[in-house]
């Protein structure tokens, strides 16, 4: 009787450590949202000068989702979702000026850089497919 007190005792205490690890491990992922994460970014950091397809500032209007997208009229479309790596946006604002392939100056021009988290969350956005969300 002791052995299968014990036998139990020891079955449950398996039964809870695999129910809690699997609880802890989950797969759910924290994706990048544009509506909370990326256009507040863009808000903040952009705007005052990405507000108009027209202008010096490359024609990159960064007012919405759509407009973003389209890209600018001298490099086209800047986002390619699902490749950060090759998204004219994300080595813009990641890349030092010396690293640049196209642009003159890492963004935002005359302003600090933005922040590791935020690069990582413009990153993080495109790599995930740069979906409006």
């Amino acid at each position: 009787m002791r052995y299968i007190l014990f036998f139990l005792t020891f079955l449950g205490c398996i039964i809870g450590t695999v129910i809690l690890i699997s609880s802890c491990s989950s797969n759910e992922k924290n994706y990048v949202s544009y509506a909370q994460d990326i256009d507040p970014i863009f808000k903040t950091a952009c705007i005052s000068c990405h507000i108009s397809e027209t202008g010096e500032n490359g024609n990159l209007n960064l007012s919405g989702y759509s407009t973003l997208m389209a890209g600018d009229s001298y490099n086209g479309p800047v986002v390619v979702p699902g490749d950060a790596d090759h998204s004219l946006l994300y080595e813009a604002v990641s890349k030092p000026t010396e690293e640049q392939s196209i642009l003159s100056g890492r963004m935002p021009s005359g302003r600090n850089p933005l922040s590791t988290i935020q690069i990582n969350q413009i990153e993080g956005w495109i790599n995930e497919g740069a979906k409006d969300n």
